[in-house]
């Protein structure tokens, strides 16, 4: 499914999980697999940066990337292993651009993700920031969280059945068949509806609608079990957080602009999964949505040809 894995990561001491689910990922896929370490700054003045690790940091840095990978990565499988120093999402981005990646992997990130924040005044999280431009979908796997080292076994997909919902679905499905992961569409009702009447209708039409794309889904995906459909009124942010606990979810999978209208903020839901997830978080920005979408129009044309 994958071709070209990603990982990147700043601190090697809690690297470890980040780099077996990556490769164990890459390794099942018959993929390439690259990591890339990028340091911080040290110190900045005036928006300047002074001060990046020299040659000799670097240098220990590869000793530890190296020997990091040797321990976690599965047999057989290879690294190429990339230094980079500055802020994490400028070279992280700088790097898919270069090599393409279908993949991008984001693991112990949370050192260079404080040093950021304290050097550009940014508050947005680096995930979101690389999300938003990454040119593939980006799998952020959370920090004092035990990830999984083998395949997904169950699946989340959300969507606010905007124009990225085929997208988020096809995606999730083809991860699910390839996993051979039991796949679950999830739909939040942003309003509150003091009518029960009126709010049992717009439930019923959110879940038609997943059910139909559901039977709707690209012709070579066979999924290994029907998809489930669920839909809740309240936050989606609130409401994700909790169906993916309770059908203990091991990924979630959504569009960075997800419920991004109706009065909610853009990127506030993204941000608010990202913070609560208690497995790894797969986001679509963007460019990666668009280049699902040529890939998908182009395999049916294919088809149909």
């Amino acid at each position: 499914m994958f071709k070209l894995v990603l990982l990147a990561l700043a601190d090697t001491t809690v690297g470890v999980q980040a780099v077996r689910l990556a490769g164990s990922l890459a390794a099942r896929c018959g993929a390439g697999f690259a990591v890339q370490h990028v340091s911080g700054p040290l110190s900045q003045e005036g928006g300047c940066v002074l001060h990046l690790p020299g040659e000799d940091e670097l240098t220990a840095r590869r000793a530890e990337v190296e020997t990091l990978c040797r321990v976690a990565m599965p047999p057989g499988l290879t690294a190429d292993v990339m230094l980079s120093a500055g802020f994490v999402h400028v070279e992280v981005l700088k790097t898919a651009r270069l090599l393409g990646p279908d993949l991008l992997v984001l693991g112990g990130l949370d050192e260079a993700e404080r040093c950021r924040r304290e050097l550009s005044g940014s508050a947005r999280s680096a995930a979101l920031l690389i999300a938003a431009s990454a040119p593939c979908p980006v799998l952020v796997a959370p920090a004092g969280v035990a990830l999984p080292s083998g395949p997904f076994q169950r699946i989340l997909a959300v969507t606010d059945l905007g124009d990225a919902t085929e997208a988020v679905l096809g995606l999730a499905a083809q991860l699910a068949a390839c996993e051979g992961a039991s796949l679950r569409a999830f739909h939040a009702l942003p309003r509150q509806f003091a009518d029960s009447a009126n709010l049992a209708q717009a439930l019923g039409k959110a879940k038609n609608r997943l059910d139909y794309l559901g039977r709707s889904l690209p012709g070579p995906v066979q999924l290994p079990a029907p998809l489930d459909v669920a839909v809740r009124e309240g936050d989606p942010a609130v409401e994700i957080l909790k169906d993916a606990r309770e059908s203990k979810a091991d990924l979630l999978v959504l569009a960075l602009d997800s419920y991004g209208q109706d009065g909610l903020e853009l990127g506030r839901v993204p941000a608010h999964v990202l913070e609560g997830a208690r497995c790894p978080v797969l986001l679509l920005g963007a460019q990666a949505l668009a280049r699902l979408s040529a890939s998908a129009t182009a395999a049916a044309t294919a088809a149909r040809g």
